[in-house]
C-alpha cells in the first residue's frame, strides 16, 4: 500500500503529539537526513512516515523521541518566512506572518529573445554586444536581480525572516549573489531551504500555491492501518 494523506500545520502538530503522548506501542525514529519522523511495525517494516511543515523546527537529533522534538516546536507561533520564486525574467517573492502573505512583489523582465528562447544571463559575460535588443536584456537582467535584492533588504529590515524558502537553478542563485546591489543574506544562510517541489512560472498565484504546500505536513503510508488519531483527537 502506497498512500499520502496531507495535514494542515496545527494537525501537524496535534498528530505528531499524538504519536508521543498517546502511541509508546509504536516505534517512531527521526530522520536527519530526510527530514521525517518514521514509524515501523514489530517486524521492522514501515508503517508510514510524516513529513511535518517545512515550517516547523527542523529535525536535528535523531536520538530524542517524537514528543521531545514537538515540546520545541510552539504551534502558536509560526515563524516569520521569506519565499522567492525565481526563473529568467520572473520572480515572485513575498513575506509571511502566521503563515499570511503580508509583503509580496512579483518581477517580470525582458530577458529572453523571442525567436531562440534563450536567456541573456548567459551572455552576461560578453563584451561588445551591439544591437540594441540585446542592451535592452542585458540591461534588463542586470536590473532585474538588483530589484530582487531591493525588496528583500526592506523586508529584512522590516523583520529579519526566521526561514528562507528558495525555488531557483543554480545559475540564477549565484548571479543574485553577484548583482551591484547585494542580497541581505549570505549564500550559505543557514535560514536558506530549497522548496522541494515543482515550481510554476512565478506569478502571486504560484506564491500563495506554493505556500499552501510549506504550511502542509505529508502523511505517506506504506502498510493498510487504523491509527484512530483522527477520532481520538476529534477530528
Amino acid at each position: 500500500m502506497n498512500s499520502t494523506q496531507y495535514l494542515d500545520y496545527h494537525a501537524s502538530h496535534e498528530f505528531l503529539e499524538y504519536l508521543g503522548q498517546e502511541r509508546s506501542d509504536l516505534y517512531c525514529e527521526l530522520d536527519v537526513k530526510r527530514q521525517v519522523v518514521l514509524c515501523l511495525d514489530d517486524q521492522n517494516e514501515k508503517l508510514f512516515e510524516f513529513r511535518p511543515p517545512l515550517p516547523f523546527l527542523p529535525i536535528e537529533n535523531e536520538t530524542i523521541t517524537v514528543l521531545d522534538f514537538i515540546s520545541k516546536e510552539n504551534i502558536d507561533d509560526i515563524p516569520t518566512y521569506t519565499i522567492l520564486l525565481m526563473q529568467a525574467g520572473a520572480a515572485a517573492l513575498g513575506f509571511f506572518e502566521e503563515g499570511e502573505v503580508r509583503l509580496h512583489k512579483t518581477i517580470k523582465k525582458y530577458m529572453t529573445r523571442r525567436k531562440q528562447g534563450k536567456a541573456q544571463i548567459n551572455y552576461l559575460n560578453t563584451r561588445g554586444k551591439s544591437k540594441a535588443g540585446s542592451r535592452v536584456r542585458l540591461a534588463n537582467t542586470v536590473r532585474f536581480f538588483e530589484e530582487i535584492n531591493e525588496y528583500l533588504t526592506d523586508w529584512e529590515e522590516y523583520e529579519p525572516p526566521e526561514k528562507l524558502f528558495i525555488s531557483c537553478t543554480a545559475r540564477l542563485w549565484g548571479l543574485l549573489f553577484q548583482a551591484k546591489v547585494p542580497a541581505p543574506f549570505a549564500k550559505d544562510d543557514p535560514r536558506i531551504i530549497r522548496i522541494p517541489m515543482d515550481v510554476h512560472t512565478p506569478t502571486h498565484e504560484e506564491l500563495l500555491r506554493v505556500n499552501r504546500f510549506l504550511l502542509k505536513g505529508e502523511l505517506r503510508w506504506y502498510q493498510d492501518i487504523d491509527l484512530g488519531f483522527a477520532e481520538d483527537l476529534g477530528w
